[in-house]
């Protein structure tokens, strides 16, 4: 009888050992009076004082409006609508100069997210976009395309509002000449004409008194002007073709030996050394930066678009192909096999698609002519009577036509579907050339340790909009970027729409045989459509490099207010209830609650209050670029410094806390 009632007592012992250790791991809110300091790289992240109502947001909604649009046939009108940030960072680069000098110089690196958003063309006069943008962007910048003259305007963000209000910009007359000319500019301060079939160069006019000459030139064919960048002032000059006159736009702070004008949007793409840079033509001001990968040699060389609007790149070993692969990167790929036997310096394209690249030699300037395909070339003309530092041309047929192929209203120099009337034009998140992402946290409801890699997702939406500003049909490009650890998880999205209005999803991965579908591709049993693009990412994070895309087609084209919010979540390792959220989104229809307010969790659905644990840690994070996440068991304030503070600030402060700039980052936490 002893032996049993100290048996009892034992186990209520350690029962009562049990119940205690678990209730210490559970962390304590730490007290208001005391807080933590979110500066020290070495504080827990448990310790900070979050509020409660923070979201962790790092974007938001932004609505357009346009006055006065037009975009009927007889006022045609196109928008370009880019992410502006004038915040700079500086950066040191050393090149070899057109005289085979090594310079070094610090230039200043614009904000790489600065991308295409979206573009809009409408048959309504007074059209609004909806468009998400980063938190601590306070700008756009509106290009507006009338019949390939362009004028722009930096449009302010007030209240999560941008109205655009630009007039019509008066047409200049086209050049007379119907035959193809070769311009040319050198550093001793001549602007040069050549013959094409003859070879012969004639100086027609001099630079502006301090430009110091020109190691760069471009051409807008629809307006005749010819852009370049003073050598010495910095300043870009627009040469009017055929007022023959100078105009002074103002200062760049760029100098280098590459520029360009692309046709498409109406920008001038400058590069040196390993960035390329979009310029405003119309005040010099630098839009974007991108850096360059790929290139065997840096220095000299030049770019220029062919008539297929592919970028093309010239440096000192060779011919290169571009291509702006996301939001802060070109890559090129080297075309000709073996290195040049010349230093090429200049380049353009004529009105045939050839490409004509210029070097010098002994100072007098050489022209070949180069296959863009195979990197190939012969000499046209040796020995010209000019240095050529940099080339230009201005092709022939430059009338813009006013042809609207698809019948939608909207001519085909607007119209992306230029042979679809279905649709016109896009919509991107985050922007054309850059990705989004997600990143999770699998414990759940445990903590796990905040570094945030355990799944990590890029993303790109593209909603492709008809003539009448309708959604006609949405694509997600998803990148499975990292998987943490050993747990096979799933990864969703609960559209905030009604099913009704979806036709089709197609181009999802299942694989582990979990997930039951209708016959629209969409989850069983959701009152929410819901799009389960993988059900393991194991499964997939070395088939196609991790890229899935997912198009949805909708029933009949909806508006943008139709298409609700998006809710992306992971299930864990093969349990289909155990799913996680960003910071307060609803879960799904299967989701298991009984999840809810166990382990670490503090969740909340009375109150609306999800995936939080006492101190409103998440779980999951959310930003609109391609998050360089933390090491494994590092916490993201040691690799993001500014993170602590923008949490318990509830965002106010740091609002780009994730950009990569001086003291914002401990890259020795960060992933290669």
């Amino acid at each position: 009888m002893k032996l049993t009632v100290m048996k009892k007592i034992k186990s209520l012992v350690f029962i009562l050992l049990l119940f205690v250790s678990l209730i210490s791991c559970r962390k304590e809110l730490k007290p208001i009076d005391n807080p933590a300091d979110p500066t020290d790289p070495d504080i827990s992240l448990l310790d900070l004082n979050i509020p409660g109502e923070f979201a962790f947001e790092t974007s938001k909604e932004v609505t357009v409006s346009f006055n006065d649009f037009k975009s009927s046939k007889s006022n045609p009108v196109k928008y370009n609508i880019y992410l502006y940030s004038d915040r700079t960072t500086f950066e040191e680069i050393s090149y070899e100069d057109e005289e085979g000098v090594m310079v070094t110089e610090t230039i200043e690196v614009s904000d790489v997210l600065n991308n295409l958003v979206a573009s809009i063309v409408s048959i309504d006069d007074n059209p609004t976009l909806n468009i998400n943008v980063p938190d601590y962007y306070e700008s756009l910048y509106v290009v507006r395309n009338e019949l390939g003259v362009y004028s722009s305007q930096i449009i302010p963000i007030v209240k999560n509002k941008a109205a655009v209000s630009m007039s019509s910009t008066n047409f200049k007359a086209s050049a007379k000449d119907p035959d193809d000319v070769l311009y040319g500019v050198n550093s001793s301060q001549d602007l040069i004409t050549i013959n094409p079939e003859t070879g012969e160069a004639v100086v027609i006019s001099k630079f502006p008194s301090g430009s110091g000459g020109a190691i760069n030139c471009a051409i807008d064919p629809i307006n005749n002007l010819l852009y370049t960048i003073g050598r010495s002032s910095k300043h870009l000059y627009a040469f009017d073709l055929i007022e023959e006159s100078w105009t002074d736009i103002g200062n760049t702070k760029l100098k280098g030996d590459r520029l360009t004008y692309n046709r498409t949007d109406g920008l001038l793409y400058f590069s040196v050394s390993k960035y390329l840079k979009t310029v405003d033509p119309s005040n010099g001001n630098v839009l974007s930066t991108y850096k360059i990968n790929g290139l065997d040699n840096t220095s000299l060389g030049d770019i220029a678009f062919d008539s297929e609007g592919n970028l093309f790149m010239t440096a000192k070993k060779g011919l290169y192909r571009c291509e702006i692969t996301n939001s802060n990167t070109c890559q090129v790929t080297k075309i000709n096999q073996d290195n040049l036997p010349f230093y090429p310096s200049a380049m353009t394209f004529d009105s045939n698609d050839v490409l004509w690249v210029g070097y010098n030699s002994s100072n007098k300037g050489q022209l070949v002519v180069m296959d863009k395909e195979s990197g190939e070339w012969e000499y046209r003309f040796d020995r010209l009577d000019v240095k050529l530092d940099d080339l230009a041309s201005v092709p022939v047929e430059e009338e813009v036509v006013e042809v609207d192929t698809d019948g939608d209203g909207i001519i085909d120099l607007y119209d992306d579907y230029p042979n679809d009337n279905k649709k016109a034009y896009n919509v991107y998140t985050p922007s054309a050339n850059g990705y989004g992402s997600y990143a999770f946290e699998d414990l759940w409801p445990n903590l796990g340790d905040f570094d945030f890699n355990d799944l990590v997702l890029h993303y790109r939406y593209k909603h492709i909009m008809n003539a009448a500003g309708l959604i006609a049909q949405t694509t997600m490009e998803f990148k499975i970027a990292n998987v943490g650890g050993s747990f096979k998880n799933g990864f969703g999205i609960q559209i905030n729409t009604d099913e009704s209005a979806i036709q089709e999803v197609t181009g999802y991965k299942l694989t582990e045989n979990l997930i039951a579908l209708n016959g629209k591709g969409l989850e069983n049993n959701q009152t929410k459509p819901v799009i389960i693009v993988f059900d393991n990412a194991w499964s997939n994070i070395n088939d196609n490099n991790g890229k899935i895309n997912i198009v949805i087609n909708y029933t009949v084209p909806i508006r943008n207010n139709q298409m609700g919010s998006l809710n992306p979540f992971i299930f864990i390792n093969g349990e289909r209830g155990r799913e996680v959220h960003l910071v307060d989104m609803v879960p799904t229809d299967l989701m298991d609650t009984s999840y809810f307010g166990t382990a670490d969790d503090d969740s909340n659905p009375a109150i609306g209050r999800y995936y939080r644990n006492q101190t409103n840690l998440p779980w999951a994070v959310t930003m609109l670029t391609e998050f360089k996440f933390p090491k494994e068991k590092i916490a993201i304030n040691k690799g993001y410094t500014k993170f602590a503070s923008w949490s318990i600030s509830s965002g106010t402060d740091y609002n780009d806390w994730y950009k990569d700039q001086s003291n914002y980052r401990n890259n020795s936490y960060l992933s290669d």
